[in-house]
């Protein structure tokens, strides 16, 4: 069975956002669809599995090869018995596919018996096996996990073993390896590659990565500005704009301190034991005006460092000094003064903003915050937004309205806006293409020269970290070693 999207549009209130997008995907191969941040690629994999945010119109003509029904306009309780079970699908926010209350094991066993009649000792097995066959390591821990006390690379994985785990004939995957390191992203691959040869699996896959396209693609089709061509654009790839740092002065300031800190995800109430640490005795330092690379396989602990810096999360021992103030323990500062200490840019764009309010609206509230008046805030909002590669029409729309890449552009500028001392930016152009990317990083270059504050930068791409870091960090086995 096949996918077949023929002349399709998409509109959300006044914002057109696919205009004619057309593509065949052909059981047993895999298509992938490219094109830059914000061009219409996730909204089209959205139409075609009938998720399209509220108030949102389609129209054009989406079919499988063996239905013969127009999938635009199909009826909502119809839906369930298709998706999962026909088409599977994987979001480019994994976080947000998975339910935050449930475990893993619940969540899986869940999909699979609801197209599966299997008894639930034979669902829980599948289960397992579905998440050893996506290069999860233990799969009987990430079973017993909630999503929260997961990676983002581990749960990309696992909403890949949902959308898989009932055979479905078409898979819609959206940007699936964003978040793996290169060997991880390697296993997803050939993963996908081999049940699209043994299943007769038809793959849609978004990607902006052009490496993934020349190792897995069949075919291609392009988009640009919501109208579709095939084949893929020739472009050169911008490089990036990394200009090489003079030697650190004598004297430097210490923006971070990070001293033996530990922690772990708490107690496993199933298996009645505690957790192996996710982190133990890590320590390490960084200059102001210097960068940090965070480096480690999908899973090892990067993302848990990053939000113990952040304070978002509290260590089971160490500390964390920023400027001279701690951040967390019984001296640690009030709230609003850590907000100009420390700011994060999320791995999930999605999750971390409100859905409720405007791009422009979400930048300018941290200087509201912070005592500026609303015209104020809004004017130094948009020129930031404006400064991170988003249009003028795009400063009033919410999170639901804009691409993942975009998205995590707001995050970014939101981020910055009160140029804190230290900056936090876990993976934070992963979901950026690559002329979108240098422009980002140039940016960042910009405002640490000018602020002279420290960033601590997590990427799985080794040639961004080497290009763009002063020193190097690898976790691997809950400790922290400099490369």
């Amino acid at each position: 069975m096949g996918l077949t999207i023929a002349g399709l549009g998409v509109r959300l209130g006044p914002h057109l956002l696919v205009d004619d997008v057309s593509l065949q995907v052909e059981a047993g191969t895999v298509h992938c669809l490219v094109g830059d941040s914000g061009s219409g690629k996730t909204m089209t994999s959205l139409a075609a599995v009938g998720l399209l945010p509220y108030g949102s119109a389609a129209t054009g003509r989406i079919t499988l090869a063996d239905l013969d029904e127009n999938l635009v306009g199909f009826p909502t309780t119809r839906w369930p018995e298709l998706r999962g079970r026909h088409i599977g699908y994987v979001g480019q926010n994994a976080l947000g596919c998975l339910h935050p209350a449930y475990t893993v094991e619940f969540q899986l066993v869940e999909a699979i018996r609801r197209h599966q009649a299997l008894t639930a000792q034979q669902a829980r097995d599948l289960a397992i096996d579905e998440l050893a066959a996506v290069d999860l390591s233990n799969p009987g821990r990430v079973a017993a996990a909630r999503p929260a006390e997961l990676s983002g690379g581990m749960c990309q994985r696992v909403a890949l073993a949902i959308a898989l785990c009932n055979r479905p004939d078409v898979l819609i995957a959206d940007e699936p390896t964003t978040a793996l390191d290169d060997e991880t992203q390697e296993n997803i691959l050939a993963l996908i590659r081999s049940r699209a040869v043994s299943d007769g699996l038809g793959v849609l896959l978004i990607t902006h990565d052009r490496q993934v396209v020349d190792d897995v693609a069949d075919d291609v089709t392009s988009i640009r500005d919501g109208v579709s061509a095939p084949g893929r654009e020739h472009t050169a790839t911008p490089a990036r704009p990394r200009t090489p740092r003079a030697a650190s002065p004598s004297g430097v300031v210490r923006a971070l301190d990070v001293s033996g800190v530990s922690f772990s995800y708490g107690r496993s109430r199933r298996q009645r034991r505690r957790r192996a640490a996710t982190l133990q005795g890590i320590s390490l330092s960084v200059d102001a005006g210097t960068t940090a690379g965070l480096v480690g396989r999908s899973g090892a602990g990067k993302t848990t460092l990053a939000r113990v810096v952040a304070g978002i999360l509290e260590p089971s021992a160490g500390e964390v000094v920023i400027n001279g103030h701690a951040i967390n323990g019984p001296r640690r500062v009030g709230r609003c003064r850590k907000a100009d200490l420390v700011q994060y840019v999320f791995q999930d764009p999605f999750g971390s903003l409100n859905p409720r309010r405007s791009a422009i609206a979400q930048v300018a509230e941290p200087l509201v915050a912070n005592g500026s008046t609303t015209e104020e805030a809004h004017s130094y909002a948009r020129t930031m937004l404006i400064d991170v590669g988003l249009t003028h029409s795009q400063l009033d729309r919410r999170p639901t309205e804009l691409s993942g890449g975009q998205c995590q552009r707001v995050g970014i500028a939101r981020a910055l806006i009160r140029r804190p001392s230290v900056v936090v930016l876990d993976e934070p152009v992963s979901a950026l293409d690559w002329s979108i990317r240098a422009e980002i990083l140039s940016i960042l270059g910009e405002l640490q020269e000018e602020t002279g504050a420290a960033y601590l930068l997590i990427a799985h791409d080794r040639p961004l970290i080497d290009q763009q870091c002063d020193a190097i960090y690898e976790i691997a086995d809950s400790a922290l070693c400099q490369i």
